[in-house]
């Protein structure tokens, strides 16, 4: 099965590409990436993309189907063609291919088809299912339009084309659109104590610090303060240089590096929201000082980059920037398991919305101020949304809105449990 790789070009560019079993890469979807989507996607966008075409090769496999030859024959998909396609993509990738290897002996691959005891193959959700019928309809109608090009003239050959492109987008599964409790991220977020916990585990004087090492206890702490005292993503957090900490000013900046020639990591943690600079306590940027200063700087090969957090366990990567496997399993996945029945739930993202959720009750404290004090400007709505923006790095107010779900969620509850509680008291009364 074919496997993606990322290539470092001089220029620093990282380019995603699917490379077949036999150490080739493959042709058509090489072709269709530099063609389509290389000057307007970014490296894990293109990675993703890639993700989704090797499942189509999964469902070629288990037809026993080469739609690249069938194509240079004129051959189209069928309507029967389309609609198992479309099932197919709401299978999980890994699960799939997991119930196929412990399937090998049998006649019959399908699940549908085998009676064997085997564990059920898990399904996406349907966005997911819906963006991998997208990037398949649009890979095919390429590859199709590029094959049959001579043929183009004809206006059937044209048609029949965009035909198939039409009828796969018209079987994409129906996502939820972001509406709903199912998919508010908020209702999933555990709660602000979590948080507390996770950052008083990872105190590096802290006996349940589950790390090695005087300096790794150090910086994993920073990092984890950081995260909570911004709001960072971990890509930003990881895609941070020295250079990005004004120790005047006390603040961070978030700075795009996309394609950064000095950054030696293949896959390369990159901003993905507009840039800002966003203000810290001054302990913030001291203890970041102290971890440069007398951590990082003790490491020769850390000084060939600018990159702030570094691998500090001696070895292939020793004194290079941190990587995002690196960051989930050595730094975030440990922490987790020393309380995994509270802190089970905590998710890179999830610092995120738990500083916008501290965001809004620090803005309530001061409209709640600006009740008892004229001097003190309150926040309404619009300001708030602004305030939300500029400190996380969004374009649309939409995004600002949904960060605020759970705080408002919270004080409607209040609102209701309040108006409650008053009926309750003068229904007693009037007994």
């Amino acid at each position: 099965m074919s496997k993606i790789r990322d290539l470092i070009f001089s220029n620093g560019e990282r380019y995603p590409i699917l490379i077949e079993d036999d150490g080739v890469p493959n042709y058509w979807v090489t072709l269709y990436v530099t063609e389509k989507l290389r000057t307007s996607h970014t490296q894990s966008a293109i990675s993703n993309s890639l993700a989704h075409l090797v499942h189509l090769q999964l469902w070629e496999s288990i037809n026993n189907r080469d739609l690249v030859a069938e194509f240079h024959q004129g051959k189209l998909l069928t309507d029967e063609d389309i609609y198992s396609i479309r099932d197919h993509c709401i299978l999980d990738t890994r699960s799939l291919k997991k119930w196929l290897k412990s399937s090998e002996k049998n006649v019959v691959k399908f699940a549908s088809a085998s009676t064997a005891s085997v564990t059920p193959i898990q399904r996406v959700s349907n966005n997911h299912a819906a963006n991998r019928l997208t990037q398949i309809a649009a890979f095919l109608c390429f590859t199709a339009r590029t094959i049959l090009k001579t043929q183009l003239i004809e206006e059937k050959i044209s048609n029949d084309i965009e035909a198939m492109s039409k009828s796969l987008l018209a079987n994409k599964p129906k996502g939820s659109k972001g509406k709903g409790l199912a998919t508010d991220p908020n209702t999933k977020a555990p709660p602000p104590k979590a948080f507390e916990r996770i950052l008083s585990i990872t105190r590096e004087s802290s006996p349940d610090n589950p790390f090695k090492g005087e300096d790794v206890k150090f910086r994993n702490a920073i990092i984890f303060e950081v995260m909570e005292a911004t709001g960072m993503r971990s890509g930003e957090i990881l895609a941070l240089q020295i250079r990005d900490i004004d120790f005047q000013k006390g603040t961070i900046s978030v700075v795009r590096r996309h394609d950064a020639i000095e950054d030696p990591r293949k896959k390369q943690p990159v901003a993905k929201t507009n840039e800002r600079v966003i203000p810290v306590n001054k302990l913030i940027t001291n203890r970041l000082r102290e971890y440069i200063m007398d951590k990082r700087s003790k490491i020769p090969s850390a000084r060939k980059h600018p990159y702030l957090f570094v691998t500090h366990k001696y070895g292939e990567h020793h004194g290079k920037p941190i990587s995002n496997s690196t960051f989930v399993n050595r730094v975030l996945k440990p922490a987790i398991a020393i309380y995994p029945e509270l802190l089970e739930d905590i998710t890179r993202h999830g610092f995120r919305h738990n500083f916008n959720y501290k965001l809004s009750k620090k803005i309530d404290a001061v409209n709640k101020a600006a009740k008892e004090n004229p001097d003190i400007q309150p926040i309404n709505e619009k300001k708030e949304i602004q305030i939300r923006k500029e400190l996380n790095g969004w374009s649309s107010d939409k995004t600002a809105e949904t960060y605020n779900l759970r705080h408002i969620r919270e004080e409607a509850d209040r609102i209701m449990k309040e108006d409650m509680d008053y009926w309750a008291k003068r229904a007693k009364k009037d007994k």
